[in-house]
């Protein structure tokens, strides 16, 4: 027979499980499991499908019943105890009398952040806070950075050599990984709030930069944001990435945005100018303004003149590379762009999360130490 810790465990481990089935719908909102336990035995269970629809605590609890009472709740991260779109599920949990709530980890929003938790205390319901509060954490990275740190999460994909390079010396980068590499792409775009990329990267490459793929496409209510750094709006509307009038578009400038230029675009595109760093905007402000905006995790396709920037400020959280079996020389372009680290101890270190296999590439996830 299980031990109480061991059964906690158990169902928290079901409740991420059951977040990440919102994977591709939940953004902006956090990907949120809940399983309803009695007499050890999940009686219920739900998850969160997104901006509007019921939470996940609510629709176990919802889906149980009278048989609710004197339960146990549990969920990867803190009910809310807020008017939003629906009504506090703390409260709605406090109504059908849940004897136990077992929290992966507490919500880092202020409105709710430990709020709950006392709520819950105060009516008489035991608590329990901290069960793979790490794993917890991971599924909703995007989320966290955003409270913690007022930025999005941020990927950065490149498709490279097997000495790291992004195009030959000629600079011909089509196509540098297999078919196969290049259609999982669009699986982890799904999986983004917005992608990033540089007026740069469009006028070299004029790509669309969007999830393509019918598989894919059915699993998401909408196409990521694209997001252009274009420091002197050199881009004009007949690029590729303008092509869909669905699609939300930010454009980060130096330039004074004038009645003018923002009558030269269309109504899916919002112009915000912010203050020129040394290698074109001013990437803090840029970040501060799309965590405001809900962008809560960020894909970067781009070349390495932002990915070096990215790298010299700490910016990159996480990398995925797809890494083909070819081998460029060393006067080809290389990934990160980065020419000063001088001597072992300035070196830049991410941990190996996952490899995958995938045709004759490798992928590669890499996490920021």
């Amino acid at each position: 027979m299980m031990t109480k810790e061991e059964l906690d465990n158990y169902f928290i481990k079901e409740t991420f499980k059951l977040a990440k089935k919102g994977e591709y719908i939940a953004d902006p909102n956090p990907m949120v499991g809940a399983v309803l336990v009695k007499n050890n035995k999940i009686i219920s269970s739900g998850y969160h499908k997104g901006p509007g629809n019921f939470h996940a605590e609510y629709i176990a609890i919802k889906k149980a019943g009278k048989h609710s009472m004197g339960s146990t709740l549990y969920v990867n991260l803190e009910p809310c105890c807020h008017f939003g779109r629906t009504p506090p599920c703390s409260d709605y949990i406090i109504k059908n009398k849940i004897k136990r709530v077992v929290i992966s980890t507490i919500d880092p929003n202020p409105l709710i952040s430990g709020k709950s938790i006392k709520q819950l205390k105060k009516n008489g319901i035991e608590v329990t806070v901290g069960i793979f509060e790490n794993e917890a954490k991971k599924i909703n990275a995007g989320f966290f950075t955003k409270f913690n740190f007022r930025r999005p999460y941020i990927v950065a994909k490149s498709a490279i050599s097997l000495d790291g390079k992004i195009s030959t010396v000629d600079s011909k980068s089509r196509w540098i990984t297999s078919k196969e590499s290049r259609q999982d792409v669009h699986i982890e775009r799904a999986k983004c709030s917005a992608i990033l990329t540089t007026s740069s990267t469009v006028l070299a490459d004029d790509p669309k930069l969007n999830v393509r793929g019918k598989e894919i496409c059915k699993k998401i209510n909408s196409q990521p944001y694209l997001v252009l750094l274009d420091t002197n709006l050199r881009i004009s509307n007949n690029h590729l990435i303008f092509k869909n009038m669905k699609r939300n578009i930010i454009i980060f400038t130096c330039k004074n945005i004038t009645s003018r230029i923002i009558n030269k675009y269309k109504k899916n595109v919002q112009l915000f100018k912010v203050k020129k760093s040394q290698n074109g905007v001013d990437l803090t402000k840029t970040f501060q303004i799309l965590a405001d905006l809900n962008i809560h995790k960020l894909l970067v396709e781009s070349g390495n003149i932002l990915i070096s920037s990215l790298l010299n400020k700490s910016y990159i959280d996480e990398f995925i590379l797809y890494v083909a079996p070819k081998i460029f020389g060393n006067n080809a372009k290389t990934f990160s762009g980065i020419n000063n680290i001088n001597k072992l101890s300035d070196k830049i270190e991410f941990d190996i999360d996952d490899i995958q296999h995938i045709k004759s590439d490798i992928k590669l996830k890499l996490k920021r130490k």
